[in-house]
């Protein structure tokens, strides 16, 4: 009896991101945009398919441009030459009213063989989103600052009575 094994080896692609997080901290009760840019790398010695997703609550404020793209075919991924990369432009549009001071989420890229069998294999990478809607602060001077600008005032005041009384002596 003959044993025939059939092993099914998916193709490992690998893609590269940076920054793998991003943190934005906005003013609550003004409207903020704030552009950040993602580097997507090819490493792998195939050309290779990128889509990009946005998910979480912060979705709601964010838009990625390219969000598909092909990449060329990099030099391998234990080379250390040139990978071939492309930019994907985050927008992040906050608006005024928010309901609440801490939105995340993540941006998903996926990525595909734009060559191959009938088999394939898709790999994800995501880069954490996190913003922070901060809160503004009322202006109010601590009570000694308010106690030496009195202190300042009645000793201006002492010294102008003062200095008017040596002129009429």
């Amino acid at each position: 009896m003959v044993i025939i094994g059939i092993f099914l080896v998916p193709s490992v692609y690998s893609l590269g991101v940076g920054p793998l997080s991003i943190d934005i901290t906005a003013e609550r009760g003004r409207e903020t945009e704030i552009t950040k840019d993602i580097a997507v790398t090819n490493p792998d010695t195939r050309p290779i398919h990128i889509s990009g997703v946005v998910t979480g609550s912060v979705s709601q404020f964010v838009t990625i441009s390219p969000n598909e793209f092909d990449l060329e075919a990099g030099p391998g991924i234990m080379s250390g030459s040139a990978r071939p990369y492309k930019y994907v432009m985050v927008n992040i549009k906050i608006p005024r009213e928010v309901s609440e001071n801490r939105y995340t989420g993540e941006i998903v890229f996926t990525e595909r063989p734009t060559t191959g069998g009938v088999l394939g294999t898709a790999a994800q990478l995501g880069v954490r989103l996190s913003l922070t809607i901060g809160t503004l602060a009322n202006a109010v001077f601590p009570m000694y600052i308010n106690i030496l600008i009195g202190l300042l005032v009645v000793l201006l005041v002492v010294s102008l009575i003062y200095k008017r009384k040596v002129i009429k002596q």
